[in-house]
């Protein structure tokens, strides 16, 4: 029901996991900005986009969320 963003790994994966929390309706979709990686960390930067203007949307509430598979990499994740 809550926003959260996590990380887990298998020792052959990273999973980088970004969840919106509950939101109104559907048609939600999660937009990838940026992925990169630095010396230090892997970045990533992700955006709830809602309804486009005029679409008709359900009344359900719906929990929109995101999961990226890596290559593990022993490297801290930071979101933007």
């Amino acid at each position: 029901q809550s926003p959260f963003k996590l990380t887990y790994s298998d020792n052959d994966n990273l999973y980088i996991v970004v969840g919106y929390g509950e939101q109104a309706g559907g048609s939600y979709s999660i937009q990838v900005h940026e992925l990169y990686l630095t010396e230090n960390s892997i970045v990533i930067d992700t955006e709830l986009l809602g309804p486009g203007k005029g679409e008709t949307t359900t009344a359900a509430v719906t929990c929109p969320y995101i999961v990226l598979k890596l290559e593990y990499l022993d490297k801290s994740v930071v979101f933007e």
